[in-house]
């Protein structure tokens, strides 16, 4: 419920757990709806996120979903990007970027990298209005939230490729900076202020800083390119009185005191990446969205699953 959502940003001991899920498995809505979600496909996401009680919710369909592409099906959309099936509504994954190879990247004057042009892992593109619009159509049923995919670091990954992007951070980092950190950073912050404008107690805030061995670069570059503007990036988050909840796969363990310092509210970590009982040990005191296996969760029996939720609670009943 969101008034249990709303005590838990407070840091307070909601009357029940919260619950995030990305509900995308058109069977599974369908049995915790009743309703058939490609015929009425707004209500049967309301209802099972009623019926599955997950009250922190980040995909409100407003139309019908269109028919999804079958399993294996990849369609070219013809702007650098394909579409392929992953439920009721298909992924996009891009394979084009502007520059073929780092040398192509310094050679050009100058860039300009639009987010509006980017397809990234969320539903919509940030728009302050078609949230306050989905809030609204949510109601008492849960909070819904926008996650910002290219908080700063990422990017450089949506933009360039891992490629270029590592090469070039690597081989000129003062350069590098100039050349794209400085020219995004005024576009993040942008995106930041416009996120500070709804009703949603929390700004998530998404950066892949890791893979799953940790830093793909040296903690060194963290600590002088990407932490100082974290901290600048969350001051009008504070001034709105809201929370920065930092979303990230891999392993992050390394970067938890880092993140920390530049002033998070609480973290959702991919699980098992990051060790769960090394995040709670870190942050018992801050909001954590977490503890799960996902993969365990999509293809354990039914006693481990119960098992492995059962764990995740009993690690988590005594804190917010």
């Amino acid at each position: 419920m969101k008034k249990d959502v709303l005590a838990l940003a407070d840091l307070k001991y909601p009357q029940k757990g919260c619950s995030r899920e990305t509900l995308n498995h058109a069977g599974l809505i369908k049995l915790a709806s009743g309703i058939e979600p490609l015929e009425d496909t707004k209500n049967a996401y309301l209802k099972a996120y009623e019926s599955l009680g997950i009250d922190i919710i980040n995909r409100v369909p407003e139309e019908n979903a269109i028919d999804p592409l079958k399993d294996g099906e990849i369609v070219d959309l013809g702007n650098g990007y394909k579409k392929a099936s992953l439920g009721l509504c298909d992924t996009v994954m891009r394979y084009s970027y502007p520059f073929e190879n780092v040398d192509d990247f310094w050679n050009v004057q100058e860039i300009n990298p639009n987010y509006h042009e980017l397809i990234t892992g969320v539903p919509h593109k940030l728009n302050s209005d078609v949230i306050k619009r989905k809030e609204k159509i949510v109601e008492d049923i849960g909070v819904y939230y926008y996650q910002l995919y290219t908080t700063f670091f990422m990017w450089g990954v949506e933009y360039l490729g891992w490629k270029v992007y590592m090469l070039a951070a690597a081989m000129d980092p003062e350069g590098f900076k100039e050349k794209l950190l400085d020219v995004v950073w005024e576009e993040s912050l942008k995106l930041i202020k416009e996120l500070c404008e709804v009703d949603c107690p929390f700004v998530f805030c998404h950066d892949d800083l890791a893979d799953a061995r940790g830093p793909v670069f040296h903690p060194n570059w963290y600590d002088k390119y990407i932490f100082p503007r974290y901290a600048e990036l969350w001051k009008p988050v504070k001034k709105a009185e809201k929370k920065v909840i930092f979303v990230a796969d891999g392993n992050m363990a390394f970067f938890i005191e880092p993140l920390i310092e530049t002033g998070i509210d609480g973290f959702m970590f991919e699980n098992p990446a990051t060790d769960f009982d090394l995040i709670l040990k870190q942050v018992g005191d801050k909001i954590v969205i977490g503890g799960i296996d996902t993969k365990l969760l999509t293809f354990g029996t039914t006693g481990e699953i119960t098992k492995h939720v059962m764990e995740a609670h009993e690690k988590t009943k005594d804190i917010p």
